[in-house]
C-alpha cells in the first residue's frame, strides 16, 4: 500500500508535474461546463480555443504566433482519458526513476524527451503527403516525455521486474520494448500518425540518456550543477582516516546492492518503508 507520508509535493518532482497537468485538465473542464451553462452544446468552443493556445499546431504559420506551445503541449490533456493513463504511467514509473535513478534529473530528462518527441512529429509532419491530412492538425500531452522517462530507466535498470495486469512479473526492459515495437508498428497507420512520431522522438532521447547515464556521465548535469551545490553544507567534523572511509563506503554499497538486487528478484512493493527510504537517499546522493 501506498503511505501518503511519504510524499511531500514541495521536494517531489513527480507530484509536481502531475500538479501542473492536473490543474490544466481542470481549467479546460471548467471552460467547458461555463460554455455549457451560457451557451449549451456550442458553449465547448470555448474550450477549444483556449486549449489550441496551449496545443503544438502541425501548420507553420500558426507555430510563429504561438512559440510557446512546444512547451506548453507536453503538459497539457483535453480528454479525460488520455490524462488518466498519461498521469497514472507518470506516478507509477516516475516513482521508480525517483528511488533508482535520482530526483534531480527528473525535470531536464522529462522536457527534452518531450521536446524531442515534438519537434521529430513536426517536422516529419511538414511532408507533402501529410499536408492535406494534419490541416489545422495539434500535437498535445505528455506521452514522448513519458516513454523516454520510461526508456531511459529501462537502460538503466534493465533488469529491474514490473507487475503488469494479465501478464504477471516481467522485465522493464521487454515492457520498454514492446512499447516501441507497438509505435513502429502504426508507422503505417495515418491514425495518429503525429502522437506516434512524438513517442518514439521522446523514447530516442531516453534511450540515448539512459545509454550516458550508464556510461557513468550526465549530460543534463550542467542544467542543476548549480542547484546541487546550493544544497551542500559545510560542516566540521573530526576527520576520518582512509581506512575508515573506505570501509564506510563499502558498507554503504553492499547495503544498496542488497537493495538492488531485491528489487530485481521481488519488485518494488517488497521494499519496507525504511528499505525504500535508504533507496532514495542512496539515489540522492549517487
Amino acid at each position: 500500500m501506498l503511505n501518503t507520508s511519504e510524499f511531500d509535493i514541495k521536494k517531489d518532482p513527480i507530484l509536481q508535474l502531475l500538479a501542473i497537468q492536473l490543474m490544466l485538465f481542470l481549467a479546460f473542464q471548467m471552460l467547458a461546463f461555463i460554455g455549457l451553462l451560457w451557451k449549451g452544446p456550442e458553449g465547448l468552443l470555448i474550450k477549444t480555443e483556449v486549449v489550441q493556445w496551449f496545443a503544438l499546431p502541425y501548420n507553420a504559420s500558426s507555430l510563429i504566433w504561438k512559440p510557446w506551445t512546444i512547451v506548453t503541449s507536453i503538459l497539457a490533456h483535453e480528454g479525460f482519458f488520455h490524462f488518466l493513463f498519461n498521469g497514472l504511467f507518470l506516478f507509477f514509473i516516475g516513482r521508480m526513476y525517483l528511488m533508482l535513478v535520482d530526483s534531480i534529473s527528473i525535470f531536464p530528462l522529462f522536457f527534452a524527451a518531450g521536446l524531442g518527441g515534438n519537434i521529430l512529429s513536426w517536422t516529419l509532419m511538414q511532408s507533402p503527403g501529410m499536408q492535406s491530412y494534419m490541416g489545422t492538425g495539434m500535437l498535445l500531452g505528455s506521452s514522448g516525455a513519458l516513454l523516454g522517462l520510461m526508456v531511459a530507466l529501462a537502460r538503466i535498470q534493465p533488469e529491474l521486474p514490473i507487475r503488469l495486469f494479465l501478464f504477471g512479473q516481467v522485465k522493464l526492459k521487454f515492457v520498454a520494448l514492446a512499447y516501441l515495437v507497438l509505435n513502429i508498428l502504426m508507422l503505417g497507420s495515418a491514425s495518429n500518425l503525429g502522437g506516434t512520431l512524438a513517442h518514439l522522438g521522446g523514447a530516442a532521447v531516453g534511450l540515448w540518456y539512459g545509454w550516458k547515464r550508464s556510461q557513468g556521465t550526465d549530460p543534463f548535469r550542467v542544467f542543476y550543477r548549480k542547484r546541487a551545490e546550493s544544497h551542500l553544507q559545510v560542516s566540521f567534523r573530526k576527520p576520518i582516516s582512509d581506512e575508515a572511509f573506505l570501509s564506510q563506503k563499502q558498507k554503504q554499497q553492499a547495503t544498496l546492492d542488497e537493495l538492488l538486487e531485491k528489487v530485481h528478484r521481488k519488485g518494488l512493493s517488497s521494499l519496507s518503508k525504511s528499505e525504500r527510504k535508504l533507496l532514495d537517499e542512496y539515489s540522492k546522493n549517487s
